[in-house]
C-alpha cells in the first residue's frame, strides 16, 4: 500500500556535485519513462532530482501528475502545491492542481485553479477544456460552454472538444450551434458514435429528415456490420420506425432471417437519393455490366437490325439505352425509382419509360418483348423464381433474356442466394440454372465476369443469356 503521508521528496540540502545539465537529462528520461508507461522508473528519477534540488518545479509537477495517475490524490496535491510554492507564476503547476482537485471532486476549487492557470497562460486549450469540464460538473452549463468556446478558438478541429460543446449546446436548446459543433466532430472523427447519434437526432427534431438520414447512412456504410452500426441503426429506427434503408441494413447485417427480396421502399429511397451522382460514381467503380450485356447480346443475336421490341428492366439512369437501341424498333425502360427514371428521360434514348415494380410490370405484359435486358437489377432479388417466371411470360416465343447477378460461393451459400453486407444479393450458378429451368427458360450461356470494383476489389458476377423456347407444348409458334 502507498503511504500518502510520505513526503514528496527528501528535502535535504542540494548536492552541488550534480550539474543543472544532468538534472535536465534526468527530467527528460523521467518524461520518457512516463510516456512509455513505466511510472515507477519515472517517479524514481523525479525523486532523484528532488534529492539534489528539492524545489525543482518541473520535477515536482511531473511527480505530482504521476501520483495522480496512480490515484494517490492527497500526495499528488501536496506535491503540486510544493511546485506552486517553488514558482508562484508557473501556469502548469496551477493546471495540474486543478486536475488533482477535479479528481477529488472538489470542482469549485478546481475552477479556481484552472482560472488562475489561464490568467498566467491564456492560450492553453487543455486547461480551457478542463475548466469547462469542472463547470459542467458543478451544473454551470453556460460557463462550461463559454470555456469550451474559448478552447475551440485554439483548436477549431478538435473532435472531442466539439462533442463536449455540441452536447452542452443541445442541452441549452441551441440546436443550430450544436449541429455545427457536432459536424466538426463528425469530420474529425467519423467513428464517434455518440456525436453522430446526437447529430442525427437534432437534425430529425428540426424536420431535416433527409439530412439526418444521410448522416446515419454515411456512418453505417463506413462502419460496416459493427456493434456501433447496429446501435446507430436501432437508435435511428426509434426516431423513424418506417425508414426502409435502416430496416434493410439491419436485416442484412444483423438478422438470420433473409427476406426474399429488397423492399420496394428501400430501393426507391436508395436510388432516388443516389440518382444525381449515380453515373459519376459508377465510372469510378469501373462499372461494366451494360457493356457485358451488350457483348453477350451481340454474340448471340449478331449485328443489330433495329427490329426488336426491347425492355430495359431496371433501367436506372439509362446507361444501357445507347447499347440497346440499335437493336430496337421500340425501346422501353422501367425502374422502381422515379428519380432514376427522370434521369433516364433526360437522356432521350427511350420510346417509353415507366415507374413500376419489375415483376408486376412483366406479368402485365405477356408476350410483349423480343429481348429483355437487366443490368445489375436482380441483385436486389434473393428469390429469382418469381421475377424470372414473369420475364418468361413477358417474352415472345424465341425471345431472349440477358441479365447479370452477383456471384455467390456455393459452399458458403448452400441455399443458392445470400444477402450481403452491401445490401445486395448474390447467387450461385446452380441456383440461377435451377430458377431458369423452373421459369421455362432455356439457358444459353452463363459466364463468370467482373461487374465492377468495390473498395478497390473486383466484384464477381454471372452474365446470363437465356431464351423462351420458340415452340411450347401447346403448339404456339415463335412470332416473326
Amino acid at each position: 500500500m502507498h503511504d500518502d503521508n510520505e513526503p514528496p521528496a527528501q528535502l535535504g540540502p542540494a548536492v552541488p556535485a550534480v550539474s543543472a545539465a544532468t538534472l535536465g537529462v534526468w527530467l527528460i528520461q523521467a518524461r520518457d519513462w512516463q510516456r512509455q508507461g513505466n511510472p515507477g522508473e519515472a517517479q524514481a528519477l523525479c525523486r532523484r532530482i528532488l534529492t539534489v534540488q528539492p524545489r525543482h518545479t518541473e520535477a515536482l509537477n511531473l511527480l505530482g501528475m504521476l501520483l495522480l495517475q496512480q490515484g494517490r490524490l492527497a500526495l499528488a496535491e501536496q506535491t503540486i502545491r510544493q511546485a506552486i510554492q517553488s514558482a508562484l507564476g508557473d501556469a502548469t503547476a496551477y493546471a495540474n492542481l486543478g486536475a488533482t482537485l477535479a479528481a477529488q471532486r472538489r470542482h469549485e476549487a478546481a475552477v479556481a485553479a484552472f482560472s488562475h492557470a489561464l490568467r498566467l497562460r491564456a492560450d492553453d486549450a487543455d486547461v480551457q477544456i478542463q475548466l469547462g469540464d469542472a463547470y459542467r460538473e458543478l451544473g454551470q452549463l453556460a460557463e462550461a460552454v463559454m470555456a469550451w468556446r474559448q478552447a475551440s478558438l485554439l483548436r477549431p478541429a478538435d473532435p472531442d472538444l466539439h462533442y463536449r460543446l455540441g452536447l452542452a449546446l443541445a442541452e441549452q436548446g441551441q440546436a443550430e450551434e450544436a449541429i455545427a459543433a457536432l459536424e466538426i466532430t463528425r469530420q474529425g472523427n467519423p467513428n464517434h458514435l455518440q456525436a453522430i447519434t446526437l447529430l442525427a437526432t437534432l437534425l430529425h427534431r428540426q424536420g431535416r429528415i433527409i439530412d439526418a438520414g444521410q448522416v446515419v447512412g454515411s456512418a453505417i456504410l463506413d462502419w460496416g456490420a459493427t456493434a456501433a452500426a447496429e446501435t446507430l441503426l436501432r437508435d435511428w429506427l426509434m426516431l423513424t420506425p418506417d425508414d426502409p434503408v435502416a430496416q434493410h441494413f439491419l436485416t442484412a447485417w444483423f438478422s438470420q432471417d433473409i427476406p426474399p427480396r429488397a423492399a420496394d421502399a428501400y430501393v426507391i429511397r436508395l436510388f432516388d437519393q443516389y440518382a444525381d451522382q449515380f453515373d459519376e460514381d459508377l465510372q469510378g467503380l469501373q462499372y461494366r455490366a451494360p457493356e457485358l450485356i451488350a457483348e453477350a447480346i451481340a454474340a448471340t443475336l449478331g449485328p443489330p437490325d433495329g427490329t426488336l421490341e426491347i425492355l430495359d428492366a431496371g433501367c436506372g439512369t439509362g446507361l444501357c439505352a445507347p447499347l440497346l437501341w440499335p437493336y430496337a424498333c421500340h425501346l422501353t425502360g422501367v425502374d422502381l425509382s422515379p428519380g432514376m427514371v427522370d434521369k433516364a428521360r433526360q437522356r432521350g434514348d427511350y420510346d417509353d419509360l415507366a415507374v413500376a415494380e419489375l415483376t408486376a410490370f412483366l406479368v402485365e405484359r405477356p408476350a410483349a418483348y423480343d429481348l429483355i435486358a437487366s443490368a445489375d437489377t436482380l441483385v436486389y432479388f434473393g428469390e429469382l423464381g418469381p421475377v424470372l417466371t414473369a420475364a418468361a411470360v413477358a417474352l415472345r416465343p424465341g425471345g431472349w433474356l440477358a441479365f447479370t447477378v452477383e456471384a455467390a460461393d456455393a459452399e458458403v451459400t448452400p441455399d443458392g442466394f445470400c444477402l450481403n453486407r452491401s445490401g445486395r444479393y448474390s447467387h450461385t450458378a446452380d441456383y440461377v440454372r435451377q430458377m431458369l429451368t423452373l421459369a421455362g427458360l432455356t439457358l444459353a450461356t452463363l459466364d463468370r465476369v467482373t461487374l465492377r470494383l468495390e473498395y478497390d476489389q473486383p466484384v464477381a458476377g454471372w452474365l446470363v443469356m437465356a431464351a423462351r423456347p420458340a415452340t411450347h407444348p401447346d403448339g404456339e409458334q415463335a412470332m416473326p
